[in-house]
């Protein structure tokens, strides 16, 4: 039963095409005090994270790092929970003087909010017509 809470390379994000998707086609906004997370509905029939931690906002490689290990735990965990969705993570400013325990309760929350905003907006199974 351990692979169900891998976190093997079908779940990441994974080039700038897989990103800009995400970020021109965001359907889902979900704010927390020092995360904001943007997703869509994903073609694959699996949910898939992407990080994104730009020095300008978290200025230590440490820090940067514990954010991406912290968020991807957290996605790990709840990945089962979420519906297909393509979700990129993004830290706010002040994120390095937050507890771990406090970033994992903003996450959890993230994610239950995440789950009812795509269940209120269903995949709709696209109909465009093949050439």
């Amino acid at each position: 039963m351990t692979t169900l809470y891998s976190f093997g390379a079908e779940l990441r994000l994974r080039c700038a095409a897989d990103y800009k998707g995400v970020f021109n086609g965001a359907l889902f906004k979900v704010h927390q005090p020092h995360f904001l997370f943007l997703a869509k509905h994903s073609e694959l029939p699996n949910s898939r994270l992407g990080l994104v931690v730009a020095k300008k906002k978290v200025r230590r490689a440490h820090e940067r790092n514990r954010v991406k290990r912290l968020a991807r735990e957290s996605f790990r965990l709840h990945q089962q929970q979420l519906d297909d969705l393509d979700i990129v993570v993004m830290p706010k400013v002040g994120i390095e003087a937050v507890p771990n325990a406090e970033l994992h309760q903003q996450l959890q929350f993230a994610w239950q909010k995440l789950n009812r905003l795509a269940k209120k907006h269903p995949k709709i199974a696209s109909s465009s017509p093949q050439k």
